[in-house]
């Protein structure tokens, strides 16, 4: 039996759920009909604002934070659905290929969560993601960058608090040999670019000679 009939067979008996609704999809689908209706694709391209250097890069994010995207969310970052990462991944990295050819990254790596947010929540989102994107581009993984302290939230800030906010509180990891590489930064949501755009910075300043970031979602 060959695996594309194994796998419809299965899919038979254990119908695939959507991951939105937890609806039944159709075979080889994670989105069921009604649900794929109602969420927003896009191909958000957004300049990214290097502080030190007053340059912008570019960050791709294949959906709009909002909806049944923005539930999703919210579930794999606080709730412990660490399987969206693997769906949210996939589209992550069609979109990197789409809007990157030729592109040719040496690594990926995530925006670090501090010791102590990680110790409340068990993991790092932007880790998983990281992990799974750099599986669907067959990158290496790497952790080029340590957050050394628990600042303030930042979706409870306005632009320029959200700059200062991040301002010094990431550093590159001990180790990391980053002289020359072209690294592909994770996150999973987008909004101002203010956190994005100080972790570039401080790959820039460890040596990096390009960086290129990317979301699960994007704000408007």
């Amino acid at each position: 039996m060959s695996v594309k009939l194994f796998s419809v067979l299965l899919d038979l008996i254990f119908p695939p759920k959507c991951v939105f609704c937890h609806g039944i999809a159709l075979s080889g689908r994670k989105i069921c009909e009604k649900c794929e209706q109602e969420i927003l694709h896009t191909t958000a391209k957004k300049c990214i604002f290097i502080p030190d250097s007053g340059e912008t890069i570019l960050c791709i994010a294949p959906y709009l934070y909002s909806g049944k995207v923005r539930e999703s969310i919210i579930r794999f970052k606080f709730y412990g659905q660490r399987d969206l990462a693997g769906f949210y991944a996939e589209d992550m990295a069609e979109q990197i290929r789409k809007c990157c050819p030729g592109t040719r990254f040496d690594a990926a790596t995530p925006v670090p969560i501090s010791a102590e947010r990680y110790r409340s929540r068990g993991y790092n989102q932007s880790e998983l993601l990281a992990k799974s994107v750099a599986r669907c581009l067959r990158l290496p993984f790497c952790e080029y960058l340590v957050k050394i302290k628990d600042n303030r939230e930042q979706h409870k800030l306005n632009e320029k608090e959200r700059r200062g906010n991040v301002k010094g509180v990431y550093l590159p990891k001990a180790g990391g040999q980053l002289a020359g590489k072209s690294i592909l930064l994770i996150d999973d949501i987008v909004t101002t670019g203010a956190t994005l755009g100080e972790c570039a910075s401080v790959l820039f300043q460890s040596g990096a000679k390009q960086v290129t970031c990317a979301a699960a979602a994007h704000v408007l």
